[in-house]
């Protein structure tokens, strides 16, 4: 039975960084994830542990979220290629109600372009909504996303405009179920007349929306947004021409900066610019009744976790009994050293190299003096 304690107990010297966890209560712990460790975690948080007062693993979980509203997949219009993009329209349909995201299938396997979606109630005049990065890239962790967020729209018709893609298959379209509300993010914006900087203090830091203002009393002016190294995440028009209301910018990035240009064409600079980036809660649910203290550990090369926890379905969880969990202060976890995961063939190529040539060198000469004697 000790054997058995033992080799379920954490090995801890793989994770770079440690912290104490304090849960509020006996039952499930809500643990909203800070800037040090969305800068040092992985970005889906497969790398973090816990561990109890003894060593031993703690399960945890993504809290999950309310489910969705079922997606709405819609008959392409006038679906073909214009310039070197593959465009569609889709109908709503009267009495559609508000959406908030348009899912595309796109057929080929490998692809980074973006997706631009715009509105219209008479399909004459088209408002520009968002435009969003899509990819599908493979590699060690493949991923994929097609999907584009819209600031709330009840457009009726919707066309799309997706660069580097063969074509549009199909869309599908949905609203977001009421959640966890926004929080703004601790960010320095540095205006300059052309470009905004916004410095959000780590990396890794998530943001899910910019919302912009100006006090210039009426504009329309094109604006993208990028990521260090130019690559483009948004882009639409901030516009004021009656009431005074910020432009929302939906993103799904993680970064520690992002630069906002504004084309002003021959208009002067917009006065007054102000930015808020927000982010919805990023979640993890500790499972209860463990002896304390509690210590995380992340920032390692590890697989991820596969807990029981993680498959119960959302009424098993004890959600009404959830309490907020305090994160200490990250620190270097003092018993972290570097531990090498390749195989032994990968570690000692030179040796492995040196005996197959040994080998060879043994089966060409056990060849000479089998063809000398015979």
């Amino acid at each position: 039975m000790i054997a058995l304690v033992l080799a379920l107990a954490i090995d801890v010297v793989q994770f770079r960084y440690d912290r104490p966890l304090v849960p509020q209560g006996p039952g499930p712990a809500e643990l909203q994830p800070d800037g040090p460790m969305f800068a040092h975690a992985r970005s889906d948080f497969s790398d973090v542990r816990i561990a109890d007062a003894h060593g031993q693993p703690v399960a945890w979980r993504l809290l999950p979220p309310v489910p969705a509203t079922a997606e709405r997949s819609l008959l392409l219009l006038d679906s073909g290629h214009r310039g070197d993009a593959a465009v569609a329209r889709v109908d709503l349909g009267p009495g559609h109600g508000i959406v908030d995201r348009v899912t595309l299938d796109i057929p080929d396997q490998r692809f980074h372009g973006s997706v631009t979606v715009f509105g219209s109630d008479d399909r004459n005049a088209w408002t520009r909504l968002s435009t969003m990065e899509i990819y599908s890239v493979g590699g060690a962790r493949p991923a994929r996303s097609t999907t584009a967020l819209l600031p709330a729209t009840d457009f009726r018709y919707l066309e799309l405009r997706a660069t580097h893609v063969t074509r549009i298959a199909a869309a599908s379209v949905a609203r977001t179920p009421e959640g966890p509300k926004l929080g703004a993010i601790a960010a320095r914006v540095t205006v300059n007349p052309k470009v905004v900087v916004i410095d959000l203090g780590q990396a890794g830091t998530p943001v899910d929306e910019l919302r912009i203002t100006a006090t210039t009393p009426r504009y329309v002016r094109p604006f993208e947004v990028s990521v260090p190294g130019g690559r483009l995440v948004a882009a639409g028009e901030l516009r004021q021409i009656g009431a005074s209301r910020p432009t929302v910018v939906p993103l799904s990035v993680r970064t520690r900066f992002l630069q906002i240009a504004i084309d002003n064409g021959d208009d002067p600079s917009l006065r007054g610019i102000r930015v808020e980036a927000l982010a919805r809660p990023r979640t993890l649910l500790v499972e209860g009744g463990h002896p304390l203290p509690l210590t995380i550990y992340y920032g390692a090369r590890v697989p991820p976790p596969r807990y029981d926890y993680a498959r119960l379905p959302r009424p098993a969880l004890g959600l009404d009994r959830a309490r907020p969990a305090r994160l200490g202060a990250e620190g270097l976890n003092p018993d972290f050293r570097l531990v090498d995961t390749r195989s032994i063939f990968a570690r000692h190529r030179s040796l492995v190299t040196a005996a197959l040539a040994l080998a060879a060198a043994a089966v060409i000469g056990a060849a000479a003096l089998t063809l000398r004697r015979s």
